[in-house]
């Protein structure tokens, strides 16, 4: 994240680990591969203070988002966080975090990157269809174990607000096996209700499998190792996708530029259909 936000045109000012040799071994490998000089740290206030950023970004664990999400805030500094915006949390919480930003006037934004794949999927099968009567999304977490929905449907739920507007996961189930978990749903939206089901798979091997299908209409993640090259592929066809983090560290920036402030909207139905589908 911090070399997408630098390819964006941002300054990384500083860098905060859990330990002066973790981040020591981060601060290298962000000048040897990226070319990046920064600060180190080991604790967020102390980064805070002294460096004073307009932005800050969380890519921390997700048992401490709550309480840096109040101390980016209580700073004035604008936050992209890493998916989910926190966990284990209450509705409270996540409004307290969201609260935060909002009443001080600043940028809240998630980083979920499955969006910036559209455009792919445009190219393989052209332009969305005006009525989606189903969404289905196959990911592979390392494990099914209680991480496995916070992690992936942060996801699901991204695409399907792009794809829908926001809505609200109902009539929420669950199938489970010793090999798959899938969640099913109907997504209403303001243009009616969508079927919608996310596939889990453990796959401990990297690059793991993904693909998304927009009514029959599919689409697979393709990844080129060792540089990380994605692609979309359908029908023996490729599209290649500009790097989805990348994408969307330019969004945050190119919102930071134009003044916009949190969705609040969007990130309180983010976090509410996420405690839904986890159940």
């Amino acid at each position: 994240m911090a070399a997408a936000l630098a390819a964006g045109g941002a300054r990384i000012a500083a860098i905060v680990g859990t330990s002066k040799a973790s981040v020591e071994s981060a601060r290298q490998d962000l000048k040897q591969r990226f070319g990046l000089e920064c600060a180190t740290f080991t604790v967020l206030q102390d980064a805070l203070d002294t460096v004073r950023p307009t932005a800050v970004a969380l890519c921390s664990p997700w048992r401490v988002h709550a309480e840096q999400l109040a101390q980016v805030a209580a700073n004035h500094c604008h936050c992209l966080v890493e998916k989910p915006l926190l966990w284990p949390a209450t509705w409270a919480a996540a409004e307290r975090a969201i609260e935060a930003f909002e009443t001080r006037g600043l940028l809240l934004d998630m980083i979920t990157q499955w969006p910036a794949t559209l455009s792919g999927w445009e190219v393989l099968h052209g332009a969305r269809p005006r009525h989606i009567e189903s969404f289905h999304m196959r990911l592979s977490p390392l494990t099914l174990d209680d991480k496995a929905i916070p992690d992936a449907a942060p996801h699901f739920i991204s695409l399907l607000q792009a794809l829908l507007g926001t809505g609200d996961c109902e009539e929420v189930s669950r199938e489970r096996d010793r090999d798959e978990l899938t969640v099913s749903c109907r997504y209403r939206h303001r243009s009616g209700s969508s079927r919608a089901r996310l596939q889990l798979r453990a796959c401990p091997e990297r690059p793991r499998p993904a693909w998304y299908q927009i009514n029959a209409l599919r689409a697979d993640r393709e990844v080129d190792l060792p540089e990380y090259r994605q692609w979309l592929v359908a029908g023996g066809q490729r599209a290649a996708l500009a790097d989805p983090l990348e994408v969307v560290a330019a969004e945050f920036l190119r919102k930071l530029a134009a003044g916009e402030g949190t969705d609040g909207q969007a990130l309180r139905a983010a976090h509410r259909n996420l405690l839904q589908l986890a159940g």
